[in-house]
């Protein structure tokens, strides 16, 4: 999930809802006989752990939906953590997100009386319950649309990925290994990392049999937005039913480090993800031309 512009048009909304109210050991050198052996059973491993991966994405692709707790760090938004529902399915892509607005200041202001900000990412738009100052000039509207200028900056372009696209994008990381069992959520899990070359993962045809080339590409194109030049580091911990529990990606951007953390539960137990119905939904014009003439 790329939250730094989300994040951003959230406060946005906000900071021009009060203006309404007011008016991201070295090793040795073995013998030649010996260093074919190893380097075939080096082949051998990496080829497990591909498959091991791999497994994991074709696994959480056929679930569709899941339980989501989201921890977002990078130098210029700072913290934001979040928690909902999100789907992947194919023509049913959609989220619900909880915002904490106390780990992020500039989200305070659209806060819902739980100090939660709550959004709804369905059908190519996304949606905040009409909180706060906002509630006079949304004319009883209850939801108010979140518009880009562009289609380019439709908050909808920010909806997150589900796990099948991190893990695709795992398997291709030449250095790639599995760090050992651990204890994730109070269940065992296999602990995976790897380094991506981003732009090599741009090209890649194996992951298309994993994901589609537009969730491919859409991927890469959030690594880059996010900041990530070159390279993501990726940790995924996968557990029972070959299922990812929790995802991190990480790296370096030109404003310092970034990192996410997702982790999952509840796979393909969630209720189906909707818009709210269309006369319970404003705009930001709409409630601008209320504010004028009320």
């Amino acid at each position: 999930m790329h939250m730094r512009r989300l994040v951003a048009m959230t406060a946005a909304t906000g900071t021009l809802a009060l203006g309404l109210a007011a008016c991201g050991d070295s090793a040795k050198v073995a013998p030649k006989a010996a260093s074919t052996q190893v380097s075939a059973m080096s082949v051998e491993k990496r080829a497990s752990l591909v498959d091991a991966v791999r497994s994991g994405a074709k696994a959480v692709g056929q679930q569709g939906s899941a339980k989501v707790a989201v921890e977002s760090v990078d130098t210029e938004v700072g913290t934001t953590k979040s928690e909902g529902t999100l789907s992947w399915k194919k023509g049913a892509e959609a989220a619900e997100v909880s915002m904490d607005a106390a780990s992020h200041p500039d989200l305070r202001d659209m806060a819902g009386p739980d100090g939660k900000v709550h959004l709804t990412m369905a059908e190519g738009d996304v949606y905040l319950p009409v909180e706060g100052v906002l509630l006079e000039a949304a004319g009883g509207k209850k939801w108010l649309r979140l518009e880009g200028s562009s289609a380019e900056d439709n908050p909808a372009k920010d909806l997150p990925h589900g796990p099948a696209t991190v893990l695709a994008a795992l398997s291709t990381a030449a250095d790639l290994a599995a760090v050992g069992e651990e204890q994730v959520a109070g269940a065992a899990a296999t602990h995976y990392t790897g380094t991506v070359d981003i732009e090599k993962l741009a090209a890649d045809t194996a992951v298309l049999e994993l994901v589609s080339k537009g969730e491919r590409d859409a991927y890469v194109d959030e690594l880059h937005a996010t900041g990530f030049r070159n390279t993501v580091d990726i940790e995924a911990w996968i557990g029972a039913g070959d299922l990812a529990v929790k995802v991190v990606e990480s790296g370096k951007t030109a404003e310092g480090p970034a990192e996410l953390t997702i982790a999952y539960s509840g796979y393909g137990r969630t209720s189906a993800i909707k818009a709210p119905p269309a006369k319970d939904v404003t705009t930001f014009a709409e409630v601008i031309q209320n504010a004028a003439q009320g």
